[in-house]
Order: structure tokens, then sequence, then C-alpha cells
């Protein structure tokens, strides 16, 4: 079993198995000294999730059990502009080293925003995860770009992610 920390918009257990079907959710770790942002220009020209080294900065991840087969699947849904690189996390006190992706420098525009659904995917995710509150209203205020028609393809996914959510407490 492979270990793959998710952070942005395959969070939710729901968004990873439409992409890659089972697996196996092993639990949340917090990334200290690490930033998400959203700088990481995607194929579609609109900013995609990417983490950054910020000292006194933590971002949050949800580790996944995947097999060799899934990660091949995985890599061509990341697409380019991204490394997969190998980091040490820690869940329950069990550290695991997991891969992840992170923007190649070229790839990186500090001048792009994400769209609407695709925060939306990583909000909806990091409510799932129940992370703490303010990163997930931090995700929750990210400025986007709206595009209607992407919204529109990931509507029932969404619907569906929203459905799956803690109540609130």
């Amino acid at each position: 079993m492979l270990h793959y920390l998710a952070y942005g918009s395959n969070l939710h257990p729901a968004r990873l198995q439409q992409r890659l079907g089972s697996v196996v959710r092993i639990g949340n770790a917090q990334l200290a000294g690490w930033r998400l942002c959203f700088h990481k220009r995607g194929a579609d020209g609109s900013g995609k999730g990417n983490l950054i080294q910020a000292p006194g900065s933590v971002a949050w991840g949800v580790v996944f059990g995947i097999d060799a087969q899934q990660k091949a699947v995985l890599d061509e849904f990341e697409g380019d502009g991204y490394d997969c690189i190998e980091m040490p996390v820690t869940v329950e006190q069990q550290t695991y080293h997991a891969f992840c992706y992170m923007a190649q420098p070229d790839w990186i525009d500090n001048s792009i925003l994400p769209h609407d659904w695709y925060r939306d995917l990583i909000y909806h995710g990091a409510r799932h995860a129940q992370f703490e509150t303010a990163y997930v209203q931090g995700i929750q205020t990210q400025p986007v770009q709206i595009d209607a028609q992407g919204y529109q393809r990931h509507a029932r996914l969404l619907t569906e992610m929203r459905g799956l959510e803690p109540a609130a407490g």
C-alpha cells in the first residue's frame, strides 16, 4: 500500500473514490511549517492547490492508502506542472512516508485565482475531515473566479460532498 497525502481537491473521499475507486482513509495530518496556496497554473489557466514552506503556518491534509495502479491513475489526473515528492507525516502518533504533489516553480503564478467549484471541492473536503475551523474558513473565503460551466460539471459531486459533511455543532 502507498500512502498519499491529499491537501487539495482530493481531500474528500468521494472525490478521490470518483477518480480511483476504493481507497483507505488513514487520517488527518497537521503540516506544521506549510501553507496551502492556490497559485499552481492548471491546464485551464486557473489556480490549483499547492503547498509551500511557510514557517509559523499550518496546513492540513488527509492520508489515504492506495495501490500502485491507483497512483498511476492519480498521476494522470494531476497532470503537468507537479513533482511527486515524499514527506513524513504523522497521523495519530504514527509516522507515514506519504507522497504528494508540489507545483514546479515554472508553474507558479501568484496572479491567478482558483475556479469557484475547485475551491469548493477543497472546502467540502476540509469540512468532511473536520479540520480546524479557522483553516476551513480560510479556504471558504479564498477569492475565486466564477466558472458556471465547471460548477455544473461538478454539481452532483459537490451535492454528494455536502450531504456527507458532519452536522454543525
